[in-house]
């Protein structure tokens, strides 16, 4: 009778209430933005007036600009939202269109150097509707951005031709500045040439630290200083001073020696 008794209240204790956990409610996801908010997302990320602006139209999510500008410096921007990100394009007149890819949680600002005439910007976004891009462009103000594209104009237009097997390098600097090109044991030319101050100091060693260049006084006019290096090891570090005067520009190529003979008459002061 007790055995019955115990069993029973057994039976009741494990079918009483539930003891298992309640299951946990899923997380609501966000409504996604409409094509309403993502233009005003792009319009805030911009930071613009609307009316300055290349901004998406009910057929249309890219946002694009076509101008024509005087020759200048100008800073253009791209904004997108509601994707992961977009591609801005720039084509100046009849060029080739330059794209940079860029992710919506900021603006990519780009620097342009436009010889005047037509230009073209847009913001591309891999989707349709509701996603948004836009695009505005303004006049450069930052000096530092204008030097830097002066420095590449010239640096490209220095030392050429091009010559197989080359290794080449460029730097500008008011103050004692270095440079360093990869290159194996053997003999070499180096080709140097500097503009800005009167002239600099160039001198040259290895990555070992053996000088292979003692230092030498290089008239900056523009034409091309040249001599013969012999590197004992691999690499080659160059030193150039300005003595303190303006910022100088430097430009500077190591050749194997076989491929082009050291002309006569290197300049030099």
């Amino acid at each position: 009778m007790m055995a019955a008794l115990v069993m029973a209240l057994a039976g009741c204790e494990y079918g009483g209430l539930d003891a298992r956990p309640a299951p946990a409610s899923s997380p609501v996801s966000p409504a996604p933005r409409s094509f309403e908010e993502n233009a005003a997302e792009v319009v805030r990320l911009l930071g613009a007036p609307a009316s300055d602006l290349g901004l998406p139209s009910e057929a249309e999510p890219a946002g694009k600009l076509s101008l024509v500008l005087a020759p200048g410096d100008y800073v253009v921007t791209g904004a997108c939202a509601g994707v992961y990100g977009a591609k801005l394009t720039i084509v100046k007149g009849e060029g080739m269109p330059e794209a940079s890819s860029f992710e919506c949680d900021a603006a990519l600002d780009r620097f342009v150097r436009h010889s005047g005439g037509p230009i073209t910007i847009s913001a591309v976004p891999p989707t349709g509707r509701p996603s948004a891009t836009g695009v505005k462009v303004r006049p450069n103000t930052d000096r530092r951005a204008s030097e830097l594209e002066d420095f590449s104009e010239w640096s490209a237009t220095q030392l050429l031709p091009y010559v197989p097997g080359e290794s080449r390098g460029a730097t500008s600097a008011n103050s004692t500045a270095a440079g360093s090109l990869q290159a194996e044991p053997g003999q070499y030319e180096l080709h140097f040439v500097c503009s800005g101050p009167p002239g600099a100091a160039l001198s040259a060693a290895s990555w070992a630290g053996a000088e292979v260049l003692a230092p030498v006084q290089v008239i900056c006019d523009g034409q091309v200083f040249t001599t013969t290096l012999l590197l004992p090891t691999e690499g080659v570090d160059l030193t150039m001073s300005p003595g303190g005067g303006p910022d100088g520009r430097f430009a500077y190529k190591l050749v194997p020696a076989a491929l082009n003979p050291v002309p006569p008459g290197s300049a030099g002061y």
